[in-house]
């Protein structure tokens, strides 16, 4: 493994980027390092001053993302529209979808609408948690991979990746959140994605549908793979970079699903 490929894995692995910050600030091999390893400078610095507010702002990006999907497919209306935000608490418009054409004789109807709600809550939980700091919705754009509004089996596909991304994103934050107050909304909403991805993930199976893979680390669900684990039974955590790669599209600071990129100072 090269040094700029072990100082890359250090960045995005929670546990890592501790003991090194904390051993770089008590030696200056911090110092060394980054100039050594030129590029990865700024990257080094933003994971050492990444703050809670930094990282539910994270989160509450990917929330809008989520609450958006599941609000135009079932009421054909975006946040703004339902009344959830103001015109003024968004950064530009979503776009894209529109209302499922048989969600209503859909028998999983209600599982869908559940989920709605609970996403729904999650953008008004975690704007009340973060209060004035509270970013802005950005830019949305629902159309970014071409599918999840034909159909029920079409809308289920795009919800596995959305709910599966979302667990990822939070456990992989979760260890470097300091606040127990902050952790403890991190962690409520964790659970509760976790129980969405566990749900569709059973209806994706049962249906004898194909989900894509969102990136290397993903697991679509397969009667072999119900569950998004790995081989030791253990939920997989994505870093902020690995989150931000499968939301861009693969781009570096915007496009996919944010074509202006996220509002905050993890983008």
């Amino acid at each position: 493994m090269s040094k700029s490929e072990l100082l890359g894995q250090i960045v995005d692995n929670p546990s890592d980027r501790r003991k090194f910050l904390k051993r770089a600030g008590a030696t200056g091999l911090g110092v060394a390092a980054m100039t050594m390893m030129g590029g990865s400078v700024s990257k080094i610095h933003a994971a050492a001053t990444v703050t809670d507010t930094d990282i539910l702002n994270f989160a509450l990006n990917l929330e809008y993302l989520e609450a958006e999907f599941y609000g135009v497919a079932s009421y054909g209306a975006t946040l703004q529209q339902r009344g959830i935000i103001a015109n003024d608490q968004q950064s530009g418009p979503t776009r894209g979808g529109h209302m499922v054409s048989d969600f209503g004789s859909s028998k999983i109807a209600y599982l869908a609408s559940a989920i709605r709600d609970d996403e729904t809550e999650h953008v008004l939980y975690l704007r009340k948690a973060l209060g004035q700091y509270a970013s802005k919705k950005p830019t949305i754009n629902l159309d970014a991979l071409g599918f999840g509004f034909d159909n029920m089996n079409d809308f289920l596909r795009l919800a596995r990746v959305f709910e599966d991304v979302g667990v990822s994103a939070y456990l992989g934050a979760a260890p470097l959140i300091k606040s127990s107050a902050y952790l403890d909304a991190a962690a409520r909403i964790l659970s509760t994605e976790a129980q969405h991805s566990g749900s569709i993930r059973d209806r994706v199976i049962s249906l004898g549908l194909t989900s894509p893979a969102a990136d290397s680390k993903d697991v679509p669900p397969t009667t072999g793979h119900p569950f998004f684990v790995d081989s030791n039974g253990l939920s997989i955590p994505r870093s902020t970079s690995e989150v931000l790669s499968i939301v861009y599209g693969g781009g570096s600071h915007s496009g996919g699903f944010y074509p202006a990129g996220l509002n905050g100072n993890i983008k």
